[in-house]
């Protein structure tokens, strides 16, 4: 089958071909009902436009950059949803790439989509320090940043995420209504998403006059997945010797969550009765666990979503010469009750 073009296009409806050129480019040039009529000539007779040819013209390559930690992490895989559904809107396509929580292969990730003329980048940064000064230099330049989840970043642009100070006070203010007291916090090293968890977690202990014990916080290392089982048995090994185990946990991420539930059953710890849970988690199964997992959870797919749209929009303003003004937008998350706490 011939591949359709644009001087086909012109030809069948009797047009210029710029004039079909810039109503396929969503262009304020052409009136909308001499636009809709291109569109729906050009999706009746499925067109497809140029990459190559267009990129050439315009200096771009619609292709945007995502940098994750990992696909495999429910709450990721759900961001990249509302991602690559906003994309495939803006005929834009995506190379997703993942940093495995660690700095070094961030920046070989950086490097790699920069290297492929990628016009900008969506990421959730493995901390609010590493590869700083290489993301501020891309966004002053011709590669625009946009950061998600993790945002508390110095970086000058959009940043969407959630209020985690907020979810995690609301999360541990429900364990202590339930008169659990000594509660186990389970977190990450390096990232500030989870430093503001722990904020939220030490507040709501405070407001209800419970002291924070060290004892009762594991921070866990999430750059290396195959040892955090170990983290987190031993440590429940270690407060069960000092005859301290807790009576609740609290987990701070969807694989800190996933890997302590499975533990617990492991060793045979009853859910709730020795040990109630909640955690942040964003699987779609919490439900079908035993028993139904008590769970913080995110807006995902519409960070995706607005992380992607912030993209465009930088695209179009700097094109256009506009002024922009930066912001940080944090959405709620939910806390579904289950039978687990």
């Amino acid at each position: 089958m011939k591949r359709l073009t644009l001087k086909d296009i012109a030809k069948a409806l009797n047009l210029s071909v710029p004039t079909i050129s810039k109503a396929l480019s969503d262009s304020h040039e052409i009136n909308k009902e001499t636009k809709e009529k291109i569109v729906a000539y050009a999706h009746e007779h499925n067109y497809q436009y140029n990459a190559l040819a267009r990129s050439l013209k315009t200096g771009k390559t619609n292709i945007i950059g995502v940098i994750v930690s990992t696909i495999s992490n429910s709450f990721f895989s759900q961001i990249l949803e509302g991602i690559e559904e906003s994309s495939l809107f803006q005929q834009y396509n995506i190379i997703i790439m993942q940093s495995r929580e660690n700095p070094a292969i961030e920046k070989k990730c950086i490097d790699i989509l920069y290297s492929k003329g990628v016009d900008g980048i969506l990421i959730s940064p493995v901390s609010d320090r590493a590869n700083l000064n290489y993301l501020e230099q891309l966004h002053h330049s011709d590669c625009p940043i946009v950061i998600f989840d993790r945002i508390n970043n110095s970086v000058n642009t959009f940043k969407i995420g959630i209020d985690n100070k907020k979810a995690a006070k609301r999360a541990t203010q429900e364990l202590i209504d339930r008169n659990y007291r000594n509660i186990l916090h389970i977190t990450g090293l390096a990232n500030g998403v989870t430093n503001e968890r722990l904020t939220g977690f030490q507040e709501a202990l405070k407001q209800n006059k419970i002291i924070f014990d060290e004892t009762l916080l594991l921070r866990c290392d999430l750059s290396q997945i195959q040892i955090v089982e170990q983290q987190i048995l031993s440590k429940l090994k270690e407060l069960e010797k000092e005859q301290h185990r807790p009576d609740a946990i609290f987990t701070a991420t969807d694989l800190l969550t996933n890997r302590t539930i499975g533990l617990l059953a492991q060793q045979k710890i009853k859910i709730p009765e020795q040990i109630a849970l909640i955690g942040f988690s964003n699987t779609n199964y919490a439900f079908s666990f035993n028993p139904p997992l008590t769970c913080v959870s995110q807006p995902a797919k519409n960070i995706g979503k607005l992380a992607f749209e912030k993209m465009i929009y930088i695209l179009e303003c700097r094109l256009k010469k506009r002024e922009i003004v930066y912001e940080t937008i944090e959405l709620d998350a939910d806390i579904t009750i289950r039978e687990s706490i």
